[in-house]
């Protein structure tokens, strides 16, 4: 795949407008980021924000604002639509889809980053994986189901969790980064990962220690510090209760 332009957070007066009967050349992603009217199967139709269309060359592109301001991120490129890669990855063209706004807005600005750099023998590489990868995240978006308000911050949340687990002191922290009650943020987050926040992070603190006890020669209390357990009885505690062998047979396993 080729990138031939792109553009992040383009804003725009109500008036604005695009209409371009026989496309604009090449193949196009358009992922609003307000409300917005688009001509889909012969008739005008608003899309809310955080929607999304892959047009294929050729197709007609019309789309505009829906209100006072119109805000969208838009990627020119070159592919070869038959590539089984499309099939794959379920990807529907011309028609609007959801966009998961987890990991979406990283990937434009990583794509960004790559397209603009000059440097190294691997960038177009670079720019045709990091295509395919958006390309990859529009297309498991639409048999996503419908996410709360929140779906993106908790997400958030939970790579946090599990890049630092020994940072996450309580619940109760945990959900006052995202303003909400600890009931409400307790339900709201086992909806959305199928598991209590409570679990989550013991399983991220456990799966660290397992690191630990098989990548290091730390001392099971140390290693229990820096996973955030109150101290190395608990950690072995539950350590032995999740695994089912303590954590020095777990080291003596793996090294054997």
């Amino acid at each position: 795949m080729k990138l031939h332009s792109l553009g992040i957070d383009f804003h725009h007066d109500k008036d604005f407008l695009i209409d371009r009967p026989e496309g604009s050349g090449d193949d196009l992603i358009i992922i609003f980021k307000s409300p917005a009217v688009i001509l889909q199967n012969g008739v005008i139709q608003s899309v809310p924000a955080d929607s999304a269309v892959v047009y294929s060359k050729g197709e007609r592109q019309y789309y505009g604002a829906a209100g006072a301001e119109y805000i969208n991120h838009w990627v020119h490129f070159e592919c070869d639509e038959r590539d089984a890669f499309f099939d794959r990855i379920e990807l529907p063209f011309n028609r609007v889809i959801p966009v998961s706004a987890s990991g979406t807005e990283d990937i434009l600005n990583l794509l960004n980053i790559e397209w603009v750099s000059n440097d190294g023998d691997n960038r177009e590489e670079c720019v045709d994986l990091l295509l395919r990868l958006l390309l990859a995240k529009l297309g498991g978006a639409e048999g996503s189901p419908q996410r709360n308000p929140h779906s993106a911050a908790l997400r958030s949340l939970r790579a946090e969790i599990y890049r630092a687990p020994a940072e996450c002191k309580s619940i109760a922290e945990l959900s006052a980064r995202l303003a909400l009650s600890p009931s409400y943020f307790q339900n709201l987050y086992k909806k959305e990962f199928g598991v209590s926040c409570y679990e989550d992070v013991l399983a991220a603190r456990l799966e660290r220690a397992k690191y630990y006890l098989s990548d290091t020669s730390l001392s099971v209390r140390r290693i229990a510090e820096l996973c955030g357990f109150e101290n190395d009885t608990h950690f072995m505690r539950q350590f032995r209760r999740r695994t089912g062998i303590t954590a020095t047979q777990y080291r003596g396993d793996i090294q054997k």
